[in-house]
């Protein structure tokens, strides 16, 4: 069995990398790769340790990166690239994601000093799977009392409505662009292939930058030099699954296939691991040795 899109503790995934490898062992995936979002030290982790030992399967260097195209935030995920070099790349697109949080909590601050409401900031440094929203919203948060009739109630108590609706969306009162922590595409392809990665566009179905997807495959791959394009997902169904294959095979696109696993910290699918690829089907193999 083949799962080519998995997270660890280094992103947001429940296992550390060696717990992974149990898990895989388990379940008998014979190729995996580890993806975290913006990271790539769950690789650097494994092959320092030398966890090769306890897995009994072909580990493959994988990230997943957030990057940016016409705007809208979309991921990419990149496989067997030189570990170095790629490494610093990726370290520095993460160094500016959290400069850009840093920034965007002393605006979030700001906004809050504008509208009068109370805030007492605690000391956890923001990093890690901790951003701005998180630590401005417990901040106001603990001034329940005082802002209550300032601001709606859910602000104040839903963590997960204060970033989906309060912050990330533009008519939110306090909106803060995030794209600004994002690389743009071209940058990110660019990078990726100078490491001599193999690059996929990650879970199509997760976009709604447009309705018809096939129009939207047509024109970024039309554009972009990407190499494959992950067929077999959770979010994508066994129909849509088939008609992506067509697309991909039309276009002379490679094949990926992941179950996205972050554990039971995901609501939807994510938290299971394998998928139903045959081998046959993942042609993103026949570019990575295994």
């Amino acid at each position: 069995m083949i799962d080519l899109h998995m997270h660890t503790t280094y992103s947001d995934g429940i296992k550390t990398p060696r717990e992974l490898i149990d898990l895989l062992n388990e379940k008998r995936i014979k190729i995996a790769s580890m993806t975290d979002h913006n990271n790539v030290d769950a690789h650097v982790e494994y092959e320092s340790e030398g966890y090769d030992k306890y897995y009994n399967g072909k580990m493959i260097r994988g990230t997943e990166l957030q990057t940016l195209y016409h705007g809208y935030i979309i991921e990419i995920l990149i496989y067997n690239y030189d570990l170095k070099s790629f490494k610093d790349y990726v370290d520095y697109t993460r160094k500016r994601f959290w400069e850009f949080h840093e920034s965007a909590y002393q605006e979030l601050l700001k906004k809050a000093r504008e509208m009068g409401l109370s805030y007492k900031e605690n000391d956890r440094p923001l990093g890690g799977n901790y951003y701005c929203n998180m630590k401005f919203q417990e901040a106001i948060a603990a001034c329940y009392e005082e802002n209550k009739d300032k601001v709606p109630e859910r602000i104040l108590t839903d963590l997960v409505y204060f970033y989906r609706y309060a912050f990330q969306s533009p008519d939110g009162m306090f909106h803060i662009d995030s794209k600004k922590g994002f690389p743009p595409l071209e940058e990110v392809l660019q990078a990726a292939h100078e490491s001599k990665g193999i690059t996929s566009l990650a879970h199509i179905d997760d976009y709604d930058i447009k309705e018809d997807k096939i129009e939207f495959l047509t024109e970024l791959y039309g554009t972009h030099k990407i190499d494959a394009l992950e067929c077999f997902h959770p979010v994508i169904s066994l129909e849509n699954t088939a008609k992506y294959m067509v697309f991909a095979n039309n276009n002379h696109l490679l094949i990926s296939a992941g179950s996205d696993y972050h554990g039971q910290k995901k609501l939807d699918h994510r938290h299971s691991i394998d998928t139903p690829a045959k081998k046959e089907d993942v042609t993103i193999l026949s570019k990575i040795p295994h």
